[in-house]
């Protein structure tokens, strides 16, 4: 009875054992990530706090990136030891040298798009700001955009001009929308001294007014003095615009992108960190605008700005939600097309990609949403894999119906678990030397597909996928120096005869197979 005992408490402890305790992360030759010398494949939750780590132990994921919860940075990272998981968070002094400290988080996706206006708005002591549509809006030369005046009667704003100007006319353009009250009566004051007073229509479209004569100013003032009254006690203004004699708009300052963080900014980030603490790597998220797809910057920009970042980290990743941000099944494969430019510009530095789990999304429509299926989230972690991700994450979030930090359902856990124990059974095999035989994936039908090939203890490894969403067919694989022979196809229970150097097997859309060839 004891031994019986004694030997379930030693498979318990081999089960739930975790991660092995940190001395050195180090990058190794093949991209991949060395704990203590030997390589270690993260899988990820992102920004989950300690009340998710059993939900994240179940779907067996090692590592948790960001401290989604309130607890301090060393506080969280004590919680995930216990479970045996490592943490990627925040620097802190305390956390030097900590065994379960996998490395450093800065700022998430820096090179995110950010509008900036070069006017000077002041609000009135009434006004309750909306960060969503700043008051900047109101003087952007687009009449379509807006700001919110909350409470409308009574509203005060002030534009503080960058040098003087003479004006003529003036224009202002109301929004019209259910609910919202509308502006009726206003005066502008130009350099707190009145020049105009007026009443609005309650109609879309740009309103004018003339001034008696022309009027030179460096501010001027608009105020609401009484609303045509809707169900809401707020309005909204589209534009406010000042006209000189030859019929410009002399008020206008239309937005301009910027990065949130700057790579100089980033840099700086990065260097102060890297100076504290050289033990362990930083990991950095950015969107996917440096795909040859997306078109947020410019392609001087993009050369601009992405080498940077890449150089001010040591492991670097990407997130693409095809169906969770963009409701798009058809854009799936830009999981496969991000990640293989990014580990072209990576160089010689590991990267990893986040991975979508769930809807749930506040960029679309509920009614409108799609479902991630696991078939999603399965073929976008073999696509990022096989294009030379050399560790993955996953985005669990979801704000529709209610918020929470992981939404995955039942259905979908369960895959997550299988996938996860197969990539960690297979972890060393990925993330070995790349296998230099000529092979190549061919289809009679133009069916897209790709592979990654390794070479692990004397043994080749196969990673093939078929990348298309909505055919399925056969792939025939070349292996130019194996004429004959049998190949075991990974976690299928089944063998496939290789005839003169090659073989077909059948792809399910998205499907992937994992071949395995001993020598």
């Amino acid at each position: 009875m004891k031994k019986c005992m004694f030997i379930f408490i030693l498979l318990i402890s081999l089960v739930f054992s975790g991660n092995e305790e940190i001395n050195k992360v180090e990058t190794g030759k093949n991209r991949e990530i060395l704990v203590n010398g030997k390589p270690f494949f993260p899988i990820m939750l992102w920004l989950q706090s300690e009340k998710r780590i059993q939900d994240g132990l179940s779907i067996g994921v090692n590592t948790f990136m960001g401290n989604g919860g309130n607890l301090s940075e060393k506080e969280y990272v004590e919680k995930l030891k216990e479970a045996g998981l490592y943490g990627i968070v925040r620097y802190t002094e305390e956390l030097k040298g900590n065994p379960y400290l996998l490395g450093w988080f800065i700022e998430d996706e820096p090179d995110l798009r950010k509008l900036v206006y070069d006017s000077t708005v002041i609000p009135g002591k009434t006004l309750k700001l909306n960060p969503r549509t700043p008051l900047e809006r109101i003087f952007d030369g687009d009449i379509t955009s807006w700001s919110v005046l909350d409470p409308l009667e009574n509203a005060e704003l002030t534009l503080k001009l960058k040098k003087e100007v003479e004006i003529k006319e003036i224009g202002i353009a109301v929004t019209i929308s259910s609910g919202l009250s509308v502006v009726k009566d206003f005066v502008i004051l130009g350099d707190n001294k009145e020049i105009l007073r007026g009443t609005l229509e309650e109609k879309k479209g740009l309103q004018k007014f003339q001034l008696q004569n022309p009027v030179k100013l460096s501010s001027i003032t608009f105020k609401v003095i009484s609303i045509y009254p809707h169900e809401n006690e707020y309005g909204s203004i589209g534009e406010i615009a000042g006209y000189d004699k030859d019929g410009n708009n002399v008020f206008l300052s239309p937005p301009r992108k910027v990065q949130r963080l700057t790579p100089e900014e980033w840099a700086k980030k990065y260097n102060e960190v890297k100076e504290k603490d050289k033990t362990r790597p930083v990991f950095l998220t950015l969107t996917a605008d440096f795909m040859d797809e997306f078109k947020e910057w410019d392609e001087e920009t993009k050369n601009r700005i992405y080498p940077e970042y890449i150089k001010n980290c040591d492991v670097i990743g990407f997130d693409i939600y095809p169906i969770f941000g963009w409701n798009k099944i058809e854009w799936i494969d830009y999981v496969a097309k991000g990640t293989g430019k990014l580990v072209k510009l990576a160089g010689n530095k590991p990267v990893f990609a986040w991975i979508e789990t769930n809807k749930g999304s506040r960029w679309v429509s509920p009614e409108k949403q799609k479902d991630v299926f696991p078939t999603h989230t399965r073929a976008e972690v073999w696509m990022a894999i096989i294009e030379g991700a050399t560790g993955i994450g996953y985005f669990t979030h979801a704000w529709v119906p209610s918020y929470t930090q992981f939404a995955p359902n039942e259905e979908m856990r369960k895959e997550l678990k299988r996938l996860n124990e197969q990539i960690t059974k297979l972890s060393l095999a990925i993330l070995s030397t790349p296998y230099n035989g000529k092979i190549e994936m061919n289809n009679e039908n133009n069916l897209r597909g790709h592979f990654k090939a390794t070479l692990y203890k004397g043994d080749i490894y196969i990673f093939a996928q078929n990348l298309e969403y909505d055919k399925e067919g056969d792939f025939e694989i070349k292996i130019g120096e194996i004429k004959d022979g049998e190949i075991e196809v990974i976690d299928e229970g089944r063998k496939i005869k290789i005839i003169d150097g090659k073989f077909k097997d059948n792809f399910k859309p998205l499907q992937e197979h994992i071949y395995l060839i001993r020598k």
